[in-house]
């Protein structure tokens, strides 16, 4: 029954929208109550089952154990008017299942959205709105949607502290021109992608998410994505890549943990130039980045313990002018004995006195000291004999450390100066040692370098010489 109206004066968040209206105690048929409220009403849903609804004036719908059924081709609540809040619902089987459609200044908050056909939550040519505390997972799979959270056309909305895990594809998806959005403190977790950005979308602040074991990238932004700032995320346990950019430019990348994703860390391709990554922890990947763009600048970055720390196949800028300086990485091997712009000081300033080298091409001139260590690292070796017949054996033994479990440890003899292997022996784990015996059997008369070669189970390889050997004939 509707009671004396009053102005809410806050008491509930998602109400301060309406200056004053009505409250009413709904039990029955939700929609017919909705059609009857007047603008700026509130409706109290009592807990229970109810149908699909349409919203096409400004009301606030609270619900108190209330769930929302909807069939698979219905969206369970269409909302079309401007300043709805809805709070506190269960919304479950529609086709979508919150709609917001050509609206500005909707609220939606705490609600559970699950096992809708297309998104749990979608914002379609609508802006200025507030989606926040939902949880909207286990949508869109079954093929034909794909979403916990989309924005098509929508900008200047605030997407906060949301779950969206386990949907088909992505946890939120931005697609196409959707800009100046905020999406911050959400959690999105097994999904295809966490947070997918596709054509268009810019000037976003994406800051503070969890983007975490998705079966591809945790964020992936594609084809005229620019001028986007992600900061300070937690991107981890991805089975492709942490972040992936895809002929998108200008953007910024600042202090984000980029760990554990299986095969690249960052993965910058296709014309994605001039982005700035800075400040960030790039860590256990197979490669932590990959560069397949131009004028990217990277620096102030700890990259650390990737099997490759880092492919650049154009032309990008590894550190930023002396004194900032470069990235960490921890295998550089250099000292610091020398300090200045040319390292040419005594004394030492806190970045290695030699480049590290990426490639034959690209370098970082300033390495920042601190947090080193190999990955695999000889410690002692021992050859013998130094000289033998054709027909010989050579023993070899090798004490190596190394953070993960050594899984094949080799020799290969090679001719003194030559690229070609003439021997080979596996070693073994003896005592605290790798031990083996090399064969000198198929050797010609002649010396050889005995190269050591070290892999662990995550896929780094030490390559070492062991040192040179000579064989006569008998």
């Amino acid at each position: 029954m509707r009671t004396t109206a009053y102005c809410l004066l806050g008491t509930i968040l998602l109400l301060s929208a309406a200056a004053c209206g009505a409250t009413t105690k709904v039990s029955g048929d939700l929609q017919a109550a909705i059609d009857a409220a007047s603008p700026g009403d509130t409706l109290l849903v009592s807990a229970g089952v109810y149908d699909k609804i349409t919203i096409e004036k400004s009301l606030n719908l609270v619900g108190e154990g209330a769930v929302i059924l909807a069939g698979q081709r219905d969206a369970g609540v269409d909302v079309r008017a401007d300043r709805v809040n809805i709070s506190g619902f269960m919304v479950r089987n529609g086709f979508y299942g919150i709609k917001l459609n050509s609206v500005q200044g909707c609220r939606i908050s705490n609600n559970t959205v699950l096992d809708c056909v297309q998104p749990g939550i979608a914002l379609l040519f609508s802006d200025n709105n507030t989606i926040v505390g939902n949880n909207a997972s286990f949508n869109g799979l079954g093929g034909e949607g794909w979403y916990g959270i989309y924005l098509s056309n929508s900008n200047h909305n605030q997407i906060r502290n949301n779950v969206a895990c386990n949907n088909g594809a992505y946890g939120i998806d931005l697609f196409p021109s959707c800009s100046n959005n905020t999406i911050a403190g959400n959690v999105l977790k097994r999904n295809m992608y966490g947070l997918y950005m596709f054509t268009d979308c810019a000037d976003n602040l994406i800051e503070g998410n969890v983007m975490s074991e998705n079966t591809n990238s945790g964020l992936d932004m594609r084809f005229n994505c620019h001028h986007n700032a992600v900061l300070n995320n937690t991107i981890e346990n991805n089975v492709v890549a942490g972040v992936t950019l895809i002929s998108s430019s200008r953007n910024l990348i600042k202090g984000n943990l980029i760990d554990a994703n299986g095969r690249y860390g960052l993965q910058i391709q296709s014309g994605s130039d001039d982005n700035l990554i800075t400040n960030n922890t790039i860590s256990q990947s197979q490669t932590g980045l990959f560069m397949d763009s131009t004028g990217n600048r990277i620096y102030s970055n700890t990259i650390a313990e990737n099997v490759v720390q880092a492919e650049d196949r154009d032309s990008n800028i590894w550190n930023a002018s002396y004194p900032i300086g470069g990235n960490l990485w921890s295998d550089y091997i250099g000292t610091d004995e020398m300090s200045g712009v040319n390292q040419d000081f005594p004394g030492g300033d806190g970045f290695g006195d030699s480049s590290y080298q990426i490639n034959e091409r690209a370098e970082d001139r300033y390495p920042v000291m601190g947090g080193q260590v190999q990955q695999i690292a000889l410690v002692q070796k021992s050859l013998s004999p130094l000289k033998a017949r054709i027909g010989d054996n050579i023993n070899i033994q090798a004490a190596l450390s190394s953070k993960y479990d050594l899984s094949q440890v080799v020799v290969r003899a090679f001719p003194e100066g030559g690229s070609e292997s003439c021997g080979y022996a596996r070693l073994s784990p003896s005592g605290n040692a790798y031990a083996g015996k090399l064969s000198t059997g198929l050797m010609d008369q002649g010396n050889y370098e005995i190269v050591l070669i070290a892999r662990d189970t995550r896929g780094y390889e030490l390559v070492e010489n062991l040192g040179l050997i000579e064989v006569s004939s008998r």
